[in-house]
């Protein structure tokens, strides 16, 4: 009797074992690309959506099934061919799921031919120029688009400003800039302003005094300005040596990085941006309120918007493959993903419709050092 039960004992740890060890075979893991200007000249936009998508992977580091999240992060160099080239690895030799980025829209654009040639769902955080998806069946954003962007920066110019004329400075090489003055321009026209002059500000310049002696000429009521942050930060000191002072407006690369506050300093101070989101607004999702208290114990910062947008764009990619019986189907995962409506996410509620997020933006000031939540914009 004694032998026997020796023996069953002995037999139900093999099989336990044996469980145990099929489990683990069993185990397997997704693998999303992501891609970033970590250096070069747009390194604050990329850093913090790095610090946010790291975030919410330690947050959230498995799927439901119990598959591994493993990030494969890869340096662009603010540079649209090695965007070009980075997607082109994460597909062929790194065998990815889906990817993230890029957050610029010329380097996106430079990433999704090699998407749809592979049917690989990309999500780009912060893209916002109209180019990016249309067209596209694997390309998506959790941003809206500049045609939407523009138009709410044009309606807070003419009803909120009350502007009758306005000076439009952008980058004509810029596909982003480009993108957000048309939609101003045609938005603020349709309100009955007037475009009274409209100059260059090529990215990577260091002396706009002739342009802004060109709009001070002009006497306009207000300035649009969808540029980046390097160059706004001086646009605004040399603005003011000139005693140029009219409000301006600018899209929502214009602050999203500390440089935009430490060179402007005190001359950036009332100047409004259109953006995603706020974590200083008082209402805050459930997600978001996670995010924010996780942020701010990791990073002893305060949360970046980019930083949230690029997390939401990884919730949204896992959100996708859940709901898939094989999270390495990328067709299903694009689907799902394409499908998405009324996510509630860390940066707000948005459904996507043919890739493009349909969500409200947020008018933000520039107010000692950061950026304050004013209101909200719905579509």
């Amino acid at each position: 009797m004694m032998k026997k039960r020796i023996l069953h004992v002995t037999v139900t740890a093999v099989l336990v074992s044996s469980a145990l060890a099929a489990g683990n075979a069993m185990a397997d893991e997704v693998k999303i690309g992501v891609v970033l200007p970590l250096s070069g000249a747009l390194s604050g936009y990329g850093q913090p959506s790095q610090k946010g998508v790291e975030l919410i992977n330690s947050m959230q580091p498995k799927l439901k099934n119990g598959d591994d999240i493993k990030l494969v992060v890869i340096d662009d160099k603010s540079d649209k061919v090695e965007a070009a080239n980075a997607m082109q690895r994460l597909v062929s030799s790194d065998k990815v799921d889906a990817v993230i980025g890029e957050v610029t829209s010329t380097n996106t654009m430079a990433m999704t031919n090699m998407a749809e040639e592979t049917k690989t769902p990309l999500v780009s955080p912060t893209a916002t120029n109209d180019r990016v998806t249309r067209g596209k069946e694997y390309v998506s954003r959790v941003c809206f688009s500049d045609s939407f962007q523009g138009v709410v920066g044009a309606n807070l110019a003419s009803r909120d400003l009350k502007a009758k004329t306005a000076a439009i400075v952008f980058d004509s090489s810029n596909d982003y800039s480009v993108g957000l003055a048309k939609a101003f321009r045609t938005q603020f026209l349709k309100n009955g302003g007037k475009i009274a002059v409209e100059v260059q500000a090529p990215g990577g310049s260091k002396d706009f005094r002739a342009q802004l002696s060109t709009i001070k000429s002009h006497n306009v009521d207000m300035i649009y300005m969808p540029i980046y942050y390097t160059e706004g930060a001086l646009i605004a000191v040399q603005a003011k040596q000139l005693g140029l002072k009219v409000p301006v407006v600018g899209g929502d690369g214009l602050a999203a990085d500390p440089i935009f506050f430490k060179m402007g300093q005190d001359a950036v101070n009332g100047w409004m941006t259109t953006d995603y989101y706020s974590p200083n607004a008082k209402n805050q999702t459930p997600a978001g309120v996670e995010f924010i208290k996780a942020w701010t114990a990791k990073y002893q910062e305060p949360t970046h918007t980019w930083g949230a947008m690029t997390a939401d764009a990884y919730n949204m990619i896992i959100r996708a493959m859940n709901a898939c019986s094989n999270p390495h189907d990328r067709v299903c995962v694009n689907k799902n993903i394409r499908a998405t409506k009324d996510f509630v996410g860390i940066t707000g509620t948005l459904t996507l419709k043919d890739g493009d997020a349909i969500r409200p933006a947020v008018i933000n000031e520039a107010k000692d050092g950061q950026l304050v939540f004013k209101t909200v914009v719905n579509p």
